[in-house]
């Protein structure tokens, strides 16, 4: 493949060097630059790929894409365009023989719930024959091959690649989960959205965006994209205020489609009911009305359930069919689940809520299923937002009779400074500040009662904690169950000991 087979959608490149120069592979790490790979000069938040052009042409580099002009002792191919992180997503698309057009792709924004729906709609898409791969923040399923993610949203080239891989395995769609940063930093640029879902939008990514608007207009960018499909629905919770912003603002589009509780959305839920076991509810579309069963639990799995269908009925399933699908909707990674096993005198369940609201929605879960008490373990993670964290410590305190504020995964900040910014937010002295997270589990299963809930939440599905850049092993999911065996096993053998005390002449 030769370089002008690359630029064709590029907008007005300034080339110098030959345009038949032959590309065997495109990279924006310098240190994978070699003879026949273009490099890409991306600009970060922490580094600018624009101080390594140097290097990528000294590991033997055909050709630079950056936003600047060529030094005048360069000899190799260099492309001066205006932004580089769009170059790269073109450039990628036809590298891989544009894949995204051989998909129906299916996107998924929001603060909370994307994993969950996502995860949802890949099960009823593959319910109804239609091959889905999976883009997402715990897994990559390229068509029955499965990846660990390493973002929510993989950056542009391995997205691409990614994309290429579910059509060599047959897929002709994918449930994609999009972030705010992916959606700024244009690595889904290009991708051809037929259906784009909308779940909520609370405070998280500040750090970045800076502003809740600006978070929020990163976010619209996805349904930019995919109204301008000839196809393209709008799916939207107006339930949430900025869902009603969203749904205002494509109030004319022919693809507007709403779900909520009130009674002006296009899907519309009715009596839930919510057990341990599981969740019913009435979903209302058209003047049809359909009896869901989900084994999920909770509010927001209700919101998320009924995202996924009516996204799953405009990409080509059958209303009815997908209804009834949900009943075997798998066990979502992280994101309440149960670690208890059936028969304990207390629950305990494992969450990824990192956010005031993803917290209310995790413990009001807890809450509808009638406990004694809520035991809540919670931290904050470092090097993020720091304004969101005496909030997160205010929601677990208003929801949870027992609060234990612990690490999370506090990157390159102190662990005790973290912790002193959340119980900020504390208003009373009932809360418990145990800084090594295992020892924290523990003292929510050693302090629980009989009927108590304990939630574990932050970390869901993540299987390390990230200490000074090095990431640990650490489950919260096995370190609950390591606890509750131990925790068994030693009172097992306390009451056998008794009972031999006892038996005693």
């Amino acid at each position: 493949m030769k370089i002008r087979d690359l630029i064709k959608n590029l907008e007005k490149p300034v080339v110098s060097g030959s345009l038949d120069t032959e590309v065997e592979s495109l990279t924006y790490d310098s240190r994978k630059a070699k003879a026949g790979a273009v490099f890409f000069a991306l600009r970060g938040s922490k580094t600018d790929g624009h101080d390594f052009t140097g290097k990528a042409l000294e590991q033997g580099a055909s050709a630079i894409v950056a936003e600047t002009a060529p030094p005048d002792d360069c000899n190799a191919v260099w492309l001066h365009v205006k932004n580089s992180r769009i170059a790269l997503a073109e450039m990628a698309e036809a590298f891989y023989d544009h894949p995204e057009k051989k998909l129906k792709p299916v996107g998924v924004t929001g603060t909370n719930g994307k994993t969950t729906t996502a995860f949802l709609l890949h099960h009823l898409m593959n319910h109804a024959q239609i091959r889905c791969g999976l883009l997402g923040t715990v897994v990559f399923d390229t068509g029955g091959n499965l990846k660990p993610a390493t973002h929510t949203t993989p950056e542009s080239l391995e997205l691409q690649g990614l994309l290429s891989e579910m059509v060599q395995n047959g897929c002709r769609a994918v449930a994609m989960e999009v972030s705010s940063h992916a959606l700024h930093q244009h690595r889904v640029h290009g991708v051809p959205y037929e259906v784009a879902i909308f779940s909520n939008l609370t405070q998280d990514h500040l750090d970045y965006h800076g502003t809740m608007e600006d978070y929020f207009i990163a976010k619209m960018k996805l349904f930019e994209m995919t109204a301008a499909h000839p196809k393209g629905k709008l799916i939207i919770n107006i339930d949430d205020k900025w869902g009603r912003l969203l749904a205002d603002k494509f109030q004319s589009h022919p693809g507007l489609v709403t779900y909520g509780f009130g009674p002006l959305a296009n899907f519309r839920v009715g009596d839930p009911r919510y057990e341990l076991t599981g969740t019913t509810f009435e979903l209302h579309h058209k003047g049809r009305q359909f009896l869901v069963r989900t084994p999920l639990i909770g509010q927001f799995n209700v919101y998320n359930t009924v995202a996924a269908v009516a996204g799953a009925y405009a990409a080509g399933c059958n209303l009815r069919e997908a209804v009834r699908a949900m009943a075997q909707a798998p066990q979502i990674p992280g994101r309440m689940e149960r670690v208890s096993p059936d028969n304990s005198r207390f629950h305990v369940f494992v969450d990824y809520a990192h956010t005031p609201d993803g917290l209310v929605n995790a413990l009001s879960t807890a809450r509808a299923l009638r406990p004694s008490r809520i035991i809540t373990v919670f931290g904050c993670g470092g090097d993020r937002d720091r304004l969101k964290r005496p909030l997160m410590a205010k929601a677990v305190e208003d929801s949870s009779d027992v609060c234990i504020l612990t690490s999370d995964n506090p990157r390159t900040e102190d662990p005790q400074r973290i912790m002193e910014d959340a119980r900020k937010g504390f208003t009373r002295e009932s809360h418990v500040l145990v800084v090594e997270r295992k020892k924290a589990i523990d003292t929510a299963l050693q302090g629980a009662r009989d009927g108590d809930i304990i939630v574990i939440a932050g970390k869901g599905h993540e299987p390390y904690q990230d200490i000074q850049g090095v990431k640990h092993d650490f489950d919260d999911r096995k370190i609950a169950r390591q606890l509750l065996d131990r925790n068994t096993r030693i009172k097992g053998e306390i009451r056998l000991k008794k009972q031999q005390e006892g038996g005693r002449p």
